[in-house]
């Protein structure tokens, strides 16, 4: 097992009973079904292709049932389809699978446009197109594939932290957007994973800002542990110690050992080596990171590492560090990649987060490692200025339209952070901390007035990005009966002008909402 791979200590089993479902062009399909039948005549395969049924040579344990594949799903040993039975009809296909639960356990998908698209296919599924090899490879593959099978749960997902939604209102939804197996779905106000799709690739676990979606690994801090022992075995750790990482796809492809004096490590799959990993390498002392991505990488995992590492390269450019630190090549790029590193003035001399410090989750972790980072730059007049990020980014500001803010304080209810805060009394008051904000668009979302927007940026001063800082505030208007304060004022404006339509229905008329609960409930009982 090659370092850094994950041990299967948890997971799922997936239950292959031998059914087959092959679907595509009638030749095609009908071919691919008589030679599986050769390799593996226990296999029970149900044939669906325009025509099919009508060919009489056939073996005996393909059904050649016709018609056309529209919609299939699942995963190996669990695969649902439905089958064109008119124009604007189709019905479930499982009554042909063989399997009492009417489910397919393997699909070869012959269709001139494959059924499934993401990048990353469910185990038991193949799409071979036209590649002769690849179908070769298929037809080897599927006889192999009946049985039990165990596979690891890759992630743990705590939905306390989860930021997706809150009473109602959609929020994050980072992880669905880089799933390059379809595995993440949303679920209400929370997300789930289903275990049996997800194949690890990490990238749910890198882009989650609060840390709601953790990759497991065989013991927790095991990869921490390989990297603190692969820098302890290099010796003295200095600038010029240059940190590659890549994964088991690129081991063979990269033209540079560990004589060009830089660092190896392998981490499957490489975005399970996060942004925390990154900052914690320059913390250490390392002189820069190179990460290797391999031609195999899926595409999501890929824009997802290059737009992460923008994101610290722009926060490592406002602390003074020379972001060209941290670099993305492919393998055939790497000696390159080094020797631009190896021509940066990053500053030396970086100072680790102290010890015995409470930091409790990665929200903490990072900013614990970016002031470490900051701790070392040279003061010149940018330390309170705030660095603009790409939207998306995990940090940011929040901006109130304090002519439409009503101080209803209902973006403070939906914070999953405690970012948002505030009070009613003894005055409305919107507070805002920086530090805890991880741009999960709750609060814009949810907004009853429209009067929040979202900032993504770095706000590199510790102090400033943890103080607490004003957003909106207002006085409360007092009672037009007793004179009891009792309401903001732009709550009331807020208020009165949405009710004036209405104000011939209202008791008491428009002026009682001038009046404080007590004296609007004595006033109507009075008449």
């Amino acid at each position: 097992m090659a370092p850094g791979t994950p041990v299967p200590h948890d997971g799922v089993v997936y239950r292959s009973r031998g059914s087959v479902l092959i679907a595509g062009d009638t030749a095609s399909a009908a071919e691919a079904a008589r030679e599986l039948v050769r390799r593996a005549p226990n296999l029970r395969i149900a044939l669906f292709a325009p025509g099919v049924a009508a060919l009489g040579d056939l073996p005996t344990t393909v059904k050649a049932v016709g018609g056309r594949i529209v919609s299939l799903r699942g995963h190996l040993g669990r695969f649902s389809a439905s089958v064109r039975v008119a124009v604007d009809k189709a019905e479930d296909a499982g009554i042909f699978s063989g399997n009492a639960d009417r489910h397919f356990d393997l699909v070869l998908d012959l269709c001139r446009e494959p059924l499934l698209q993401q990048s990353v296919l469910p185990h038991g599924y193949y799409a071979p197109g036209d590649d002769a090899t690849a179908l070769a490879r298929a037809l080897d593959s599927l006889p192999q594939l009946t049985g039990d099978f165990h596979k690891p749960k890759y992630v743990n997902y705590r939905p306390q932290l989860c930021a997706h939604g809150a009473m109602g209102v959609a929020g994050c939804g980072r992880c669905l957007d880089v799933c390059a197996t379809q595995a993440i779905r949303s679920s209400g106000e929370k997300i789930e994973v289903d275990p049996y799709l997800c194949q690890g690739c990490a990238g749910c676990t890198l882009v989650c800002p609060s840390g709601a979606l953790e990759f497991q690994h065989p013991a927790p801090g095991t990869l921490q542990a390989l990297l603190d022992e692969r820098l302890e075995k290099s010796g003295e750790i200095s600038p010029r110690s240059i940190l590659v990482v890549h994964d088991a796809a690129a081991r063979h492809l990269l033209p540079v050992t560990e004589a060009s004096g830089a660092l190896f490590l392998e981490v499957n799959p490489l975005p399970a080596f996060s942004d925390l990993m990154w900052l914690k390498t320059l913390v250490d002392g390392v002189g820069g990171l190179v990460l290797v991505l391999a031609p195999t990488t899926p595409p999501q995992s890929r824009q997802l590492i290059e737009f992460k590492l923008e994101e610290l390269r722009s926060i490592l450019a406002e602390l003074g560090c020379d972001p060209e630190v941290l670099q993305i090549a492919a393998p055939q790029d790497v000696a390159m990649a080094i020797e631009q590193i190896r021509n940066t003035a990053c500053p030396p001399a970086m100072t680790a987060p102290a010890a015995g410090s409470a930091v409790n989750g990665k929200r903490e972790s990072l900013l614990a490692l970016i002031d470490a980072l900051g701790a070392s730059r040279k003061t010149d007049g940018r330390a309170n200025a705030p660095r603009a990020l790409a939207t998306g980014a995990g940090f940011g500001t929040v901006l109130v339209d304090a002519g439409k803010c009503s101080l209803c304080l209902a973006c403070t209810h939906l914070c999953p952070t405690g970012a948002l805060g505030g009070q009613l009394d003894p005055a409305p008051l919107l507070l805002f901390k920086e530090s805890l904000c991880i741009q999960c668009d709750l609060c814009r979302a949810g907004c009853p007035e429209q009067a929040i927007a979202l900032q993504p940026r770095f706000l590199p001063s510790p102090a400033a990005r943890n103080a607490a800082r004003e957003l909106a505030s207002d006085q409360l208007a007092a009672c037009s009966s007793c004179g009891t304060p009792f309401i903001g004022r732009r709550k009331l404006a807020l208020s009165l002008a949405l009710m004036r339509e209405h104000a011939k229905d209202m008791p008491g008329g428009i002026d009682s909402l001038r009046m404080c609960p007590a004296c609007r409930q004595r006033k109507t009982m009075l008449g």
